[in-house]
């Protein structure tokens, strides 16, 4: 099974709307933190599942741009958030 993890990672946001040059710079992005199975990690692509199950499947699969990872916590056995 693979490691269990938490991702915090920065994703693209949109703004509907008119803004001045100086409102603009003030805006920030989204962060989020991601929990679950850390699949698999390359140059552009970070796999993660939420959810795995007894017969070694997993779902909810969660792809994040690696370039957007700020860090990537392992999670200890018995560890809780």
């Amino acid at each position: 099974m693979s490691r269990k993890v938490v991702i915090k990672w920065r994703d693209a946001r949109f703004f509907s709307g008119i803004y001045g040059t100086d409102e603009i710079v003030n805006l920030k992005m989204c962060v989020f933190e991601s929990l679950g199975y850390l699949i698999s990690k390359n140059e552009t692509t970070t796999a993660l599942a939420i959810e795995y199950d007894n017969e070694s499947g997993y779902r909810g699969v969660v792809l994040i741009p690696t370039g957007s990872i700020i860090s990537i916590r392992r999670l200890s056995r018995g560890s809780f958030m």
